[in-house]
């Protein structure tokens, strides 16, 4: 057998055993005792990779040796920074697998510092609701009213309680990243029955005059503006703003392809405190985000103050039926899962929305829904949609994974397609004075 090296493939031809044999001296192959010394890891943990299919050696022998090559040490590089920054063998499973043998070495690198930023943004975002939780237990000490010790009645609604529950809901929070967010809007590009597609139906409604200061909150890789990238008037001064750095590099790198570089601005924002003066903006956007801040009501009043006199808040959302049938088979593979904790529609939603920004000080506030639902004839796409989700990631064991994957192909075996519900649109309000 010989092998030789062209980018990042490895060719591999049959030899003699001599051939294998030189090959193996000339340093181009490792065992894996040989491997795991290099790499700094011990046996077991290369055996162990092995067997649950993260890491395959590039070679074994009939006898059952394994043999490793240096782009086995970038995949197990990969693996063990993912395992490092917290993701479970499933996570990596799914980066892995996605990325194939040939992945690029840089884009793996790029992939990884986007998750890592995801990780660092969250763990910062955690140890700000801590210290203020802890600072506030501390101005309350000594039993002084409303702390938690307080046998006064109605504690439960004091200041330090409310932030013991903003702790719990930070930590649970989950995090987009760039895989995830791309995977989902694959599912929509396949199998949406409207041919008009949400990105372009939703910048058709940005009515925003000539020469205005746009801000989005929460722009995510930036494929909104990729998709419309001819559309951009000139003119507009747009700042980009996400809670993950990692977002944020996703976007400018996506950008940088289509559209002149000084066309916007990046910076990390929280929406909670957005860092800009009163009255900088003539539209604000959030687009599928205010349902995942907490403290939203807080994050709604900075939108009010940072839009001028006669600014536009554009907030699109879904409905409480959105990818409906998606929770029902996440329910019909695992009895206790909760329904409810996936339901962004009951946190800022189609149905209750409106209210959250009259209560905010916002007017002529206008509802306008995107038709649209999914006829899915793949079921991978699906499968990989709901791995995304905190249901799949957390319910989908590979038993139930492998039970999904026959009831979905047998429904579209038998009835052609997956029909699922889609209920999304876009929130035009106002901020009158």
């Amino acid at each position: 057998m010989v092998i030789y090296y062209t980018g990042f493939r490895w060719i591999v031809r049959e030899l003699d055993n001599g051939g294998l044999m030189m090959q193996l001296r000339t340093g181009d192959w490792m065992t894996a005792g040989q491997f795991a010394d290099k790499a700094g890891v011990t046996i077991r943990t290369v055996r162990f990779y092995d067997k649950v299919g993260l890491l395959t050696p590039s070679h074994r022998t009939d006898s059952g040796h394994r043999y490793y090559t240096k782009p086995d040490l970038a995949r197990l590089q990969r693996i063990l920074t993912l395992k490092y920054i917290g993701l479970t063998i499933d996570e990596i499973s799914r980066i892995v697998h996605r990325d194939g043998d040939e992945v690029d070495l840089k884009e793996s690198l790029r992939v990884q510092s986007t998750i890592i930023g995801q990780k660092m943004e969250h763990l910062r975002l955690v140890q700000k609701t801590v210290k203020e939780t802890l600072s506030l237990l501390e101005s309350l000490e000594d039993g002084e009213e409303g702390g938690p010790d307080s046998p006064e009645e109605g504690r439960e609604s004091s200041p330090a309680w409310e932030l013991f529950a903003s702790i719990i809901r930070v930590v649970n929070q989950e995090y987009e990243n760039a895989f995830n967010l791309q995977t989902r809007i694959h599912l929509h590009d396949e199998f949406s029955t409207n041919p008009y597609k949400w990105h372009h139906w939703l910048f058709d409604r940005l009515d925003i005059p000539a020469g205005s200061k746009i801000l989005e909150l929460g722009c995510g890789d930036g494929t909104l503006w990729e998709r419309n990238a001819a559309r951009i008037p000139s003119n507009w001064e747009v700042t980009l703003t996400d809670l993950s750095d990692g977002m944020l590099n996703d976007a400018k790198e996506r950008l940088e392809h289509c559209v002149p570089s000084d066309r916007f601005c990046f910076a990390t924002a929280d929406a909670r405190s957005i860092p800009y003066p009163d009255a900088s903006f003539d539209a604000v956007l959030a687009n599928h985000m205010l349902y995942h801040v907490s403290e939203r009501h807080q994050s709604l009043k900075e939108i009010r103050r940072v839009l001028k006199p006669g600014g536009i808040l554009f907030a699109s959302t879904m409905g409480t039926n959105h990818m409906k049938e998606v929770k029902g088979l996440l329910s019909a593979f695992n009895p206790n899962y909760d329904t409810g904790r996936q339901d962004f529609a009951c946190e800022f939603g189609l149905e209750n929305g409106g209210d959250q920004l009259d209560a905010a000080g916002f007017s002529d506030i206008r509802c306008q829904r995107y038709a649209d639902g999914l006829r899915v004839i793949d079921a991978k796409p699906l499968i990989a949609y709901i791995r995304t989700t905190p249901g799949g990631r957390e319910n989908l064991t590979d038993s139930r994974l492998s039970k999904l994957a026959a009831l979905l192909n047998d429904t579209i075996s038998t009835e052609g397609a997956i029909h699922i519900t889609k209920e999304v649109g876009l929130f035009i309000a106002c901020r009158k004075s």
